[in-house]
């Protein structure tokens, strides 16, 4: 045997012991910092209150907000289809990263609630029309009915063919 075919061999040996180093210190990092796996959805329960009670108790109390300009609310708030699918999905974000003792509330902060607050609370939002005294809802979006024939390109093709 010479000395050329040796060479690949005892390379393969030097990565394959790398490998192996670098594996046990991935499970001791693993072990300093483990990564939370998230718990399915509740369905109800104890982890879960209902909707308008974790509302009323939790969100309006824990993120008020001056109301008025820039700052929409509707006290009816379960009559906007928009802001209970919002809410509910707050909730059940909050639920599941609950399980990330170290880092969930500030996922959920900055990734959940922020944005939806944002979107519920917006003058031009889910409350738009309403105010202390007023329960408005908005219009529906203007939908028009393109034919089975119009909408097939667009799903082979996507929204803007030819780009």
């Amino acid at each position: 045997m010479d000395g050329a075919s040796e060479l690949p061999d005892r390379q393969s040996a030097e990565v394959f012991a790398r490998v192996n180093r670098l594996e046990l210190r991935v499970d001791e990092l693993d072990q300093l910092f483990p990564v939370p796996r998230h718990a399915p959805v509740p369905s109800g329960g104890e982890d879960e209150a209902p909707l308008a009670e974790w509302v009323a108790t939790f969100l309006a109390g824990t993120f008020a907000r001056s109301l008025g300009g820039e700052h929409r609310w509707c006290s009816r708030w379960e009559a906007h289809p928009e802001a209970v699918f919002r809410l509910r999905a707050l909730r059940r974000a909050q639920v599941v990263l609950r399980a990330d003792s170290a880092m969930g509330d500030a996922i959920w902060l900055r990734d959940h609630l922020d944005p939806q607050l944002t979107a519920l609370l917006s003058s031009r939002g889910t409350f738009a029309f309403c105010s202390r005294d007023r329960h408005d809802l908005l219009p529906p979006l203007p939908v028009d009915t393109l034919s089975e024939a119009g909408v097939q390109p667009m799903l082979q093709w996507g929204p803007h063919p030819g780009q």
